[in-house]
C-alpha cells in the first residue's frame, strides 16, 4: 500500500499472503483445545512460524471432542489455521530431545499443562532458559501457577461460574434466573487474546534488553479482569447493580436499543418514533427524568417496536442515529456485508474438507499483512519437514524414529 493512500487499513486484500508484523518469530505450542491454540493461531495470523507439538499419540483433544458429527473439529479447524503440525512421544527420551532440540531454535514456547507438567518434563522455565536464554515461555492455565487452585483442572465453564459471570448474568437479574452456559468459552478465548497480549509485550521487551520472559496467564484472571463495571462497583460499594441491554420483540424477530445513554439519544428516539410530546412529559423531559423512569421509557420503545418489522426498525432507528443492532442468527449472522467486507471469513484449502471458509483475524493494519495463513494440520503433518528443515534430520533417521514409535503421522 502507498504511503499516501487514504485507504483504510486492511481495506485492499485479504490479508494472510504476505509477511506480518511477528515475521521472523518461532513459536513452539504444547496446547490444546481453545485457550493456548487461540494465542498461537493470533501469533500465526501476525506472521509468526508457528510449531504446534500434539499429544500422543491421538493429537490434540479437540480433534475428536468437538467434531459433532463433523468430518473434522470445527474447533480444531479455527485455532489451529496456519501452524505445522508435529506429533511426538514427550514420555520418551528421544521425543522429548526433539522437543528441545526445537526449543533451541524458537523465539517463544506457549504451552497448557497443568503447572509442574512442563517442570516434571524438564521443560520448565529454567530448563528452558538453560537450553535458550532469550526464550519467552508463555503457560496458560486455569488458575495460573500459583494460589490454592493453582493444581486443580480449570476450563471456562469453571471460570465462568467462579469469577461470579455467570451470576452477573443470571442470579443479580430481578427476579433471579437459573444460570446456564453461554455457549461460547469465553473465558478461553479471553485468556488466549491476553496471552497473545503478553507475548507480544514480552517480545518487544526482549528487543529492548535481550532478556527472556516468563508469562503467567490464566482463565480465571483473564475472565475476571474482563469486566465493565459490575466487579468493580461491587469492590467500591458492595453492591452488585448490573446493567443489561434490552432486547425487543419485533414482528418477526428482535432488536436490541437502549433509551440512553444520553439525553440526545432519547430525544432521536422520540423523533424515530413520531411522538415528541413525550420530550414535554415530566417523566421524559430531560436525562435525570428519563433516568429515574427509565422502565417507562423502555417500555414505550418496546411497544413501537413491536409494530415494525426487524428490518423496519433498524432502518428508522439508524436514520436517526439511533444505536440499533438486529439479533440475527447465526448463518444470518456469518454471511452478512460486514462480515465480508471486512473480510472475518477467508476461503483455505484444508486437506480434508477441501475449499472451506474460516474465520480470519479481526486486525486490519496499514502495513502489516495479517490473517489465517492455511488450513489446521492434520496430526503430524508436518513432522518430517520440521526434522529435515529446522533440525537437520536426514530421511533415515526420520524413518527409524517413525519406526520406533516416537512420532506419529495420520495415514
Amino acid at each position: 500500500m502507498n504511503e499516501t493512500s487514504s485507504q483504510a487499513p486492511g481495506a485492499a486484500a485479504v490479508a494472510g499472503k504476505g509477511p506480518g508484523p511477528l515475521s521472523g518469530v518461532r513459536v513452539i505450542e504444547f496446547t490444546a483445545l481453545i485457550a493456548g491454540p487461540s494465542a498461537a493461531r493470533y501469533l500465526s495470523d501476525h506472521g509468526a512460524e508457528v510449531i504446534k507439538i500434539e499429544r500422543f499419540p491421538d493429537g490434540d483433544v479437540s480433534r475428536q471432542t468437538s467434531r459433532q458429527g463433523r468430518k473434522r473439529s470445527a474447533m480444531f479447524v479455527q485455532h489451529n489455521g496456519g501452524k505445522k503440525g508435529l506429533c511426538l512421544d514427550l514420555t520418551r527420551p528421544e521425543g522429548l530431545q526433539i522437543a528441545r532440540d526445537l526449543i533451541c531454535k524458537a523465539d517463544v514456547v506457549v504451552e497448557a499443562f497443568t503447572p509442574g507438567v512442563m517442570k516434571k518434563l524438564g521443560l520448565g522455565y529454567e530448563d528452558l532458559k538453560a537450553l535458550n536464554p532469550r526464550i519467552i515461555l508463555c503457560s496458560i492455565s486455569g488458575f495460573g501457577q500459583t494460589g490454592p487452585n493453582a493444581h486443580r483442572p480449570g476450563y471456562a465453564h469453571i471460570a465462568h461460574s467462579m469469577t461470579g459471570w455467570l451470576a452477573i448474568q443470571f442470579l443479580h437479574r430481578d427476579p433471579p434466573e437459573v444460570p446456564r452456559g453461554p455457549g461460547v468459552a469465553i473465558a478461553d478465548v479471553m485468556a488466549g487474546i491476553t496471552a497473545f497480549g503478553a507475548i507480544s509485550a514480552a517480545l518487544f521487551r526482549r528487543e529492548r534488553t535481550g532478556e527472556g520472559e516468563w508469562l503467567d496467564v490464566a482463565l480465571f484472571d483473564s475472565l475476571f479482569v474482563a469486566n465493565d463495571d459490575s466487579v468493580q462497583g461491587c469492590l467500591i460499594d458492595g453492591q452488585v447493580k448490573p446493567a443489561y441491554h434490552a432486547v425487543h420483540k419485533t414482528l418477526d424477530g428482535y432488536v436490541t436499543a437502549n433509551v440512553g445513554p444520553d439525553f440526545r439519544a432519547w430525544q432521536n428516539i422520540c423523533a424515530a418514533m413520531g411522538r415528541p410530546e413525550l420530550l414535554k412529559d415530566e417523566r421524559f423531559c430531560s436525562l435525570a427524568a428519563v433516568q429515574a423512569n427509565q422502565q417507562e421509557a423502555t417500555q414505550v420503545l418496546a411497544q413501537w417496536l413491536g409494530t415494525l418489522t426487524s428490518e423496519q426498525a433498524d432502518r428508522i432507528l439508524t436514520e436517526h442515529h439511533v444505536v440499533v443492532g438486529v439479533v440475527k442468527t447465526m448463518p444470518e449472522a456469518i454471511r452478512q456485508p460486514q462480515v465480508l467486507d471486512r473480510h472475518l471469513i477467508k476461503r483455505v484449502e484444508d486437506p480434508e474438507l477441501g475449499p472451506i471458509d474460516v474465520i480470519n483475524s479481526a486486525v486490519k493494519y496499514r502495513h502489516s499483512d495479517v490473517g489465517v495463513r492455511g488450513p489446521a494440520p492434520l496430526l503430524g503433518q508436518h513432522n518430517a519437514q520440521v526434522l529435515r528443515d529446522l533440525l537437520g534430520y536426514d530421511e533415515a533417521r526420520i524413518a527409524a524414529l517413525q519406526g520406533a514409535g516416537i512420532l506419529r503421522q495420520q495415514s
